[in-house]
């Protein structure tokens, strides 16, 4: 945000505390149904497909209900309110991007090196 608007304000410090905290709440909850499913003796690929199978849709419709929720804050004519909500928007959709693009291969490379 500092880069294209070139400044981080008040919004920019309070976006960083709720992004962060929504972001891993959702990755928390990927992560312990991947466990829990490598722990019932599923393999690395079967555990991922098995996890978005059971929590896919759910951190699909948090995010898209919350990225909508504060991307009402972008329609107010108060800079911080407008700033605060495409930023979390923003930011939520690039999280949940890397919770379904990034976190799976990570996982099974991790345990691939695994004895």
């Amino acid at each position: 945000w500092g880069y294209t608007i070139g400044r981080v304000g008040l919004a920019g410090s309070v976006m960083t505390a709720i992004a962060f905290g929504i972001i891993v709440d959702d990755t928390i909850h990927f992560l312990t149904k991947y466990l829990r499913a490598r722990r019932e003796g599923l393999d690395a690929p079967d555990a991922v497909r098995s996890t978005f199978r059971s929590v896919g849709r759910a951190l699909w419709t948090t995010t898209a209900v919350l990225s909508l929720g504060f991307l009402v804050f972008a329609s107010s004519g108060f800079e911080i309110s407008w700033s605060l909500g495409l930023m979390v928007a923003i930011t939520l959709g690039f999280a949940l991007l890397a919770d379904f693009l990034l976190l799976p291969p990570l996982l099974m490379a991790i345990d691939r090196r695994r004895p």
